[in-house]
C-alpha cells in the first residue's frame, strides 16, 4: 500500500483531461445550507478545521422530490485541512469511511474557496472539486455515454467570479482509504498568502447534470 505522499505524486502523474461536457454539473448558484456562519482560515500556514462524527444529514437542494440518498461512512467528514508544501497546496478531508467504496449515485467532495485578488483587490471565489460517480450507464434512467464516461475520480478548479474552468475535468486515481486527498498548484487559485474557505460532501441520486440533490455534510 503505497504511503499518501506516493499517491499524490502518482496522481499528477497519470491525471488526464476528459471532455469538458462531462464536468459541467454541480458549478452553478452556491448551496444552502441553513445556519452555516463559519469558516476555516489558511493564513500562510497549515491549516484544519474539525468537524463532529455521525451528523450526516442530506439536505436537499432542488425543487420537486428525489429519492434520499442511504447515508454512508464516506459522507460524513471528520476534518479538513490546507498545507502548502513549495508551491503546491494539499487539500485532505478526513472521511468516517472509505470514498473509493462509493457503489450508488455521484458523490462529489468541495472546497469553497473565498480570497482577494492581489490584482482587482476584489473578492475571489474558487470551488475545488473531487467527484467520483458509479453511474455506469445501466444503473439508472439515463442510459448513455456521459454517464459511463464519468466513473471513477476526477477533479477540477473553478472561478466563481467569471464563471469558468481554470482546471477542466481532470481524471485522477482512486483516493486513500479515509480520506480525499489531492495536491493543488498554487497559481490555480491565484496563489494567496491567505483565504477562507469551507467544505462539504454531496450527492447526485442520478446520471443527468445539473446541481446536486443532496448536501450530506459540510464543515466547519
Amino acid at each position: 500500500m503505497p504511503k499518501a505522499s506516493s499517491v499524490l505524486v502518482i496522481a499528477v502523474a497519470v491525471a488526464t483531461l476528459i471532455p469538458l461536457s462531462i464536468g459541467l454539473s454541480g458549478l452553478g448558484p452556491e448551496i444552502s445550507i441553513g445556519g452555516r456562519q463559519t469558516v476555516g482560515i489558511y493564513d500562510n500556514a497549515d491549516s484544519r478545521i474539525e468537524d463532529a462524527q455521525g451528523d450526516v444529514t442530506p439536505v436537499y437542494q432542488q425543487v420537486g422530490t428525489e429519492e434520499i440518498p442511504k447515508v454512508r461512512d464516506y459522507h460524513d467528514i471528520l476534518g479538513a485541512s490546507v498545507q502548502k508544501r513549495g508551491e503546491v497546496f494539499f487539500f485532505t478531508i478526513a472521511l468516517d469511511g472509505n470514498p473509493n467504496d462509493n457503489d450508488m449515485y455521484e458523490t462529489q467532495y468541495r472546497w469553497h474557496i473565498i480570497t482577494t485578488s492581489p490584482i482587482t483587490n476584489r473578492e475571489q471565489q474558487y470551488i475545488i472539486r473531487f467527484q467520483n460517480s458509479a453511474f455506469d450507464g445501466g444503473n439508472n434512467n439515463n442510459n448513455n455515454n456521459n454517464s459511463t464516461a464519468m466513473q471513477g475520480w476526477y477533479f477540477t478548479v473553478f472561478d466563481r467570479n467569471v464563471g469558468r474552468f481554470i482546471v477542466p475535468p481532470t481524471s485522477i486515481p482512486d483516493m486513500p482509504e479515509d480520506r480525499v486527498e489531492f495536491p493543488i498548484e498554487d497559481f490555480y487559485i491565484g496563489n494567496p498568502s491567505s483565504f477562507s474557505y469551507w467544505v462539504d460532501v454531496s450527492v447526485r441520486v442520478n446520471a443527468t447534470f445539473g446541481q446536486p440533490n443532496y448536501i450530506m455534510d459540510y464543515a466547519p
